[in-house]
């Protein structure tokens, strides 16, 4: 079935209408008429009357009775503001980062951007009676972190440049072509700096809005262990993508999807 049949089959024409009312009030600060929405949205009155008056209703719109125009109120923003995301973050990504470290017997945290930071905001240790964890709460230099570089691999050109310039003239090429050899990839593989003997696994995570943190694991080799790195790269790749999945992105319409599945 082609990606139009599908869209077409699973449209849900009332909500398609009313999406498409919010989504053009947003751009129109001083609202619009009935007629003005329904011309700019190649629509009949009665495709999209029922729609603004019911949106009214609910308080999403309202209407000025000088010039008969549709505004949107605040409650989307009062919505979106109920629910921490940094909260809805770490709900989402609790039970996955469990379910790593159960598989793999490592453990394993989820890293954001905090300036020129990255911040621990949730992790779990393996079950094993030994081995290396990352408190939560913990505070390191981006580029002292796998978190850090796959984070900004896979941020927008402008965010890249501001940091790469603020670094020592002499390790900006060095620090590019990391950031590259990451986004080609899809995750890094690499020697910890802090800690000898950790190897660092890392994949990123996305949302609707584009990279929002990272999945790292410092997997220690422990005898008798028959979980391999390269098992728990595979496990955390594929976990990322589920978190990304449950934050809203998908990979289909994205352009690091194909690196993501890879």
């Amino acid at each position: 079935m082609s990606k139009p049949e599908e869209k077409k089959k699973s449209a849900v024409p009332a909500v398609e209408k009313a999406l498409d009312v919010l989504e053009l009030l947003t751009d129109a600060p001083a609202g619009l008429t009935m007629n003005e929405i329904v011309d700019a949205l190649n629509r009949t009155m009665g495709e999209i009357y029922r729609v603004v008056i019911y949106l009214a209703e609910r308080g999403y719109l309202q209407q000025d009775p000088r010039t008969s125009r549709y505004a949107l109120t605040l409650k989307l923003f009062e919505l979106s503001h109920r629910h921490d995301p940094t909260e809805r973050l770490i709900h989402a990504a609790l039970p996955l980062l469990e379910r790593v470290a159960a598989r793999t017997n490592q453990s394993c945290h989820l890293g954001v951007l905090n300036r020129d930071n990255v911040l621990v905001l949730t992790s779990v240790q393996s079950p094993l009676p030994a081995g290396y964890a990352v408190r939560t709460g913990a505070l390191f230099p981006v580029g002292q972190t796998s978190s850090g570089h796959v984070i900004l691999a896979f941020s927008d050109e402008d965010t890249q440049a501001r940091h790469i310039a603020r670094q020592p003239e002499n390790a900006r090429d060095a620090l590019a072509a990391r950031l590259e050899r990451i986004r080609n990839a899809g995750f890094e593989d690499t020697p910890s700096t802090m800690i000898a003997g950790v190897r660092n696994l890392c994949a990123p995570v996305f949302d609707t809005r584009g990279v929002v943190a990272a999945i790292t694991s410092g997997f220690i080799q422990q005898l008798g262990q028959a979980t391999t790195a390269e098992d728990t790269l595979a496990t955390l790749r594929l976990t990322a993508l589920d978190l990304s999945r449950a934050l809203g992105f998908n990979p289909e319409n994205s352009p690091h999807g194909p690196v993501l599945s890879s």
